[in-house]
């Protein structure tokens, strides 16, 4: 059986509806994102998508969870992935398109609104901020 999960934020990447998720560790953590709508946002050819998302899952499955978000199972992934998947996004499209470093901007905006509401219960501005940096060396971020 797998958890029940509501996104905790919304927002339009590239036209693009992709959902925010609070990890499944019960410590601080970067948001995680719907896997295929950031890939769909990418705007990369379906063949494509279909690679990288069994690359994803060959080699770093454990790092993945699949949710239930209202009856039908998504497949989120933590925001290193995000980071990693957009960056060579950026690189096969290079001279091609700049879709990619749009997504790049827009996912940054949006996961500062995903970040304001897994922070959003505490109340002092550098509560919030040591949050995020404890979240940030939770996935594997600087020490």
């Amino acid at each position: 059986m797998i958890a029940t999960a509501a996104p905790i934020h919304n927002a339009t990447i590239n036209n693009v509806t992709v959902r925010f998720f609070r990890g499944p560790a019960d410590a601080p953590d970067m948001p995680w994102h719907a896997h295929e709508e950031l890939l769909a946002a990418l705007a990369l050819p379906r063949d494509l998508r279909r690679m990288l998302k069994a690359a994803l899952l060959k080699h770093w499955k454990e790092a993945c969870h699949t949710v239930e978000v209202e009856g039908e199972p998504v497949l989120i992934a933590p925001h290193f992935v995000a980071q990693g998947l957009i960056g060579m996004a950026q690189d096969i499209a290079k001279g091609v398109t700049t879709t990619p470093d749009l997504v790049d901007r827009e996912y940054a905006r949006a996961g500062v609104g995903a970040m304001n509401a897994l922070t959003a219960h505490l109340p002092d501005a550098q509560d919030r901020f040591t949050w995020a940096m404890q979240a940030f060396r939770n996935q594997g971020g600087a020490a």
